[in-house]
């Protein structure tokens, strides 16, 4: 178990402490379980959905050229698709 070691400081508006407050005593945690299970699962969302990523020069063109080549035929994919979908469903 991680000892916990660092401190976070934060300041909020009357109406954001009482409506977080309401949520703690509905759900019986804490304001540091709260805030830190909400403010990990948050950063862990923004990491996974960064688009910015970076290559060199000979992976962005071994990239280009897989990209570059033309779809193969998979007739496999082609009956699936023809199928109806559990969406088109009334």
């Amino acid at each position: 178990m991680d000892i916990k070691s660092e401190r976070w400081s934060i300041r909020v508006t009357p109406a954001e402490d009482t409506i977080v407050r309401r949520v703690l005593r509905d759900a019986g945690m804490s304001l540091n379980e709260y805030v830190v299970r909400c403010a990990v699962a948050a950063a862990t969302n923004d990491l996974a959905d960064r688009r910015v990523f970076t290559l060199s020069v000979e992976a962005w063109d071994e990239l280009q050229k897989v990209l570059d080549r033309p779809a193969a035929a998979n007739p496999r994919i082609s009956k699936l698709l023809e199928q109806p979908s559990v969406l088109d469903a009334g």
